[in-house]
């Protein structure tokens, strides 16, 4: 689910997946998507991606 989130990530930005991975890291989505899998678990990959994408717009 992570590794889906962070490819669908830097494939939709252009960026390299280490980078999406950082920025992950950097706003502590990785344990955000580990926290939430009880739910995210039951969607599609992309949902995962979609949430970590969600919460990235947020950030300051």
């Amino acid at each position: 689910m992570v590794v889906a989130a962070v490819e669908g990530y830097s494939m939709k930005y252009g960026i390299e997946g280490r980078a999406a991975y950082e920025l992950f890291q950097k706003h502590d989505l990785i344990n955000l998507l580990r926290s939430s899998y009880a739910v995210l678990h039951t969607q599609s990959l992309d949902e995962s991606f979609r949430f970590a994408e969600d919460v990235l717009a947020r950030q300051p």
